[in-house]
Protein backbone atom coordinates (compact mmCIF):
# COMPACT_ATOMS: atom_id res chain seq x y z
CA UNK A 1 0.00 0.00 0.00
CA UNK A 2 2.68 2.46 0.99
CA UNK A 3 4.81 1.74 -2.07
CA UNK A 4 1.91 2.68 -4.37
CA UNK A 5 1.38 5.94 -2.56
CA UNK A 6 5.07 6.79 -2.59
CA UNK A 7 5.36 5.96 -6.29
CA UNK A 8 2.29 8.08 -7.02
CA UNK A 9 3.62 11.03 -5.04
CA UNK A 10 7.00 10.81 -6.72
CA UNK A 11 5.41 10.49 -10.16
CA UNK A 12 3.03 13.42 -9.82
CA UNK A 13 5.72 15.46 -8.06
CA UNK A 14 8.10 14.82 -10.94
CA UNK A 15 5.46 15.91 -13.43
CA UNK A 16 4.85 19.12 -11.48
CA UNK A 17 8.59 19.80 -11.28
CA UNK A 18 8.97 19.30 -15.02
CA UNK A 19 5.99 21.53 -15.75
CA UNK A 20 7.39 24.27 -13.48
CA UNK A 21 10.77 24.16 -15.21
CA UNK A 22 9.03 24.29 -18.60
CA UNK A 23 7.07 27.38 -17.55
CA UNK A 24 10.29 29.03 -16.35
CA UNK A 25 12.03 28.37 -19.65
CA UNK A 26 9.09 29.68 -21.65
CA UNK A 27 8.84 32.77 -19.41
CA UNK A 28 12.50 33.62 -19.91
CA UNK A 29 12.33 33.19 -23.67
CA UNK A 30 9.15 35.26 -24.00
CA UNK A 31 10.83 38.26 -22.40
CA UNK A 32 11.99 39.21 -25.89
CA UNK A 33 8.41 40.07 -26.93
CA UNK A 34 7.10 43.60 -26.44
CA UNK A 35 4.30 42.73 -24.00
CA UNK A 36 6.19 40.51 -21.57
CA UNK A 37 5.79 42.89 -18.62
CA UNK A 38 2.11 42.01 -18.23
CA UNK A 39 2.45 38.25 -18.06
CA UNK A 40 5.93 37.72 -16.61
CA UNK A 41 4.98 38.03 -12.89
CA UNK A 42 2.06 35.66 -13.37
CA UNK A 43 4.21 33.13 -15.19
CA UNK A 44 6.92 33.32 -12.53
CA UNK A 45 4.49 32.86 -9.63
CA UNK A 46 2.82 29.92 -11.41
CA UNK A 47 6.18 28.29 -12.11
CA UNK A 48 7.31 28.81 -8.51
CA UNK A 49 4.10 27.27 -7.21
CA UNK A 50 4.48 24.20 -9.42
CA UNK A 51 8.14 23.82 -8.37
CA UNK A 52 7.33 24.06 -4.66
CA UNK A 53 4.32 21.72 -4.77
CA UNK A 54 6.16 19.25 -7.02
CA UNK A 55 9.22 19.30 -4.81
CA UNK A 56 7.18 18.70 -1.66
CA UNK A 57 5.28 15.81 -3.24
CA UNK A 58 8.46 14.25 -4.60
CA UNK A 59 10.25 14.47 -1.23
CA UNK A 60 7.22 13.04 0.62
CA UNK A 61 7.13 10.09 -1.77
CA UNK A 62 10.84 9.55 -1.36
CA UNK A 63 10.56 9.65 2.43
CA UNK A 64 7.67 7.16 2.39
CA UNK A 65 9.68 4.82 0.20
CA UNK A 66 12.73 5.16 2.43
CA UNK A 67 10.67 4.45 5.56
CA UNK A 68 9.33 1.26 4.00
CA UNK A 69 12.86 0.01 3.34
CA UNK A 70 13.90 0.76 6.88
CA UNK A 71 10.89 -1.13 8.27
CA UNK A 72 11.74 -4.17 6.11
CA UNK A 73 15.32 -4.19 7.39
CA UNK A 74 14.16 -4.00 11.02
CA UNK A 75 11.79 -6.94 10.55
CA UNK A 76 14.50 -9.18 9.05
Amino acid sequence: MRSGISAGLMGVGGIFLSFGVTILIIAFFTRTSSMWRDSFPTEMSTATGFLVVGGVMFVLGWLLQRGRRRDARAAA
